[in-house]
């Protein structure tokens, strides 16, 4: 039985780093027993290998020239020109510019005066990713994907954003 559930485990972790996929079936076999299939529900895992990885320099912008992006002292801060939509339900004394996030711990919106935005930072074409100091970013036509240290991240796009 034990190695039933450290077989189990190990198909359900290297199902998990499928890509795109919403569930994966799983067939398990035990010799003591029976054979059962389960339709397993896994979360999308932000991968990428590393001869994937198109940049890795301080900046860089969105081919769509709405989001460009900023890391430097550990934080990672990107911009959408356009502004957050919709805007967050917080306070703001100045503009919802994007989101930020540190190596370790959860994503948050940037509520600032300025911007990470640089317009001579190089383009992450899409389908690209740029990693750099424990972070990971993968660029895609709908939008901007950034993970850090800790598995925590979001998305971010024109017409929306998340923290996960």
């Amino acid at each position: 039985m034990r190695r039933l559930l450290l077989l189990l485990g190990l198909i359900l972790a290297l199902a998990g780093c499928g890509g795109d996929q919403e569930s994966t079936t799983v067939t398990v076999t035990n010799t003591e027993t029976q054979t059962r299939t389960e339709t397993v529900e896994a979360e999308p895992v932000l991968t990428v290998k590393t001869s994937d990885v198109a940049l890795k320099g301080p900046t860089f912008q969105m081919p769509s020239k709405n989001i460009g992006c900023t890391e430097g002292e550990g934080v990672l801060v990107c911009d959408v020109l356009s502004g957050l939509s919709p805007e967050p339900d917080g306070q703001c004394e100045l503009d919802w510019t994007g989101m930020e996030m540190e190596r370790l711990g959860p994503a948050q919106p940037r509520c600032a005066g300025d911007t990470a935005y640089v317009q001579s930072a190089p383009v992450l074409e899409y389908g690209a990713a740029w990693q750099r100091n424990g972070f990971l970013c993968v660029s895609k036509d709908t939008g901007l994907d950034c993970t850090n240290e800790d598995s925590h991240g979001f998305t971010l796009s024109r017409e929306q954003w998340a923290q996960f």
